[in-house]
């Protein structure tokens, strides 16, 4: 598709719209961020192709500084997505064992006007506590959002880790740069 035809607006906009994100200001500037850089990449990997095209052959320093990009790019992707995740997975699991309120009581014990981070989290605390709406909301956001943060965790992995993933006994081929199935068992 032509990078023209893109709307690069999707993520910036849409990720930040989401539980957790749009009232939590840092939380939420870490997924903007996402979408801001995202045509930036996006346009570093046209201009490789187009490179490619024109000297039919890959241009090793423009590749090495696409790849950079990107693999930064999915880093901070799987990073905002497991923030997200983990208050979820958190929030829900106060809910159920009836622990929002000593968890209110604590954030309040370690009370500091300036940090609104704090603030945002006890706001978001207690309208999960109250609001059904809203945590119905998070459970279908997260069922939309697993299999992104899925995919997203495995080249993570892949490009973070010198070992496959659960099998300390496997040597990759390429950490970090090879595909993502491309192990050798020792």
């Amino acid at each position: 598709m032509p990078i023209e035809d893109i709307d690069f607006s999707i993520i910036a906009n849409d990720l930040r719209s989401l539980p957790f994100y749009r009232d939590d200001i840092f939380l939420g500037m870490q997924a903007m961020n996402i979408g801001i850089i995202d045509p930036n990449i996006t346009q570093f990997e046209y201009n490789l192709l187009e490179t490619y095209i024109e000297k039919e052959r890959t241009p090793s320093f423009e590749a090495m500084t696409v790849g950079a990009f990107s693999q930064m790019w999915i880093f901070a992707l799987y990073e905002v997505l497991r923030l997200w995740r983990e208050r979820k997975y958190d929030f829900s699991k106060l809910f159920k064992n009836a622990g929002i309120e000593l968890k209110l009581k604590s954030l309040a014990d370690n009370e500091d006007h300036m940090n609104l981070t704090l603030h945002a989290r006890r706001r978001q605390l207690e309208k999960f506590r109250d609001d059904q709406f809203f945590r119905d909301e998070v459970e279908y956001c997260w069922v939309q959002l697993e299999p992104i943060y899925k995919l997203v965790e495995l080249y993570r992995m892949n490009m973070a880790k010198y070992a496959a993933p659960g099998k300390s006994n496997a040597i990759p081929i390429a950490p970090g740069y090879g595909e993502l199935t491309c192990y050798v068992a020792h």
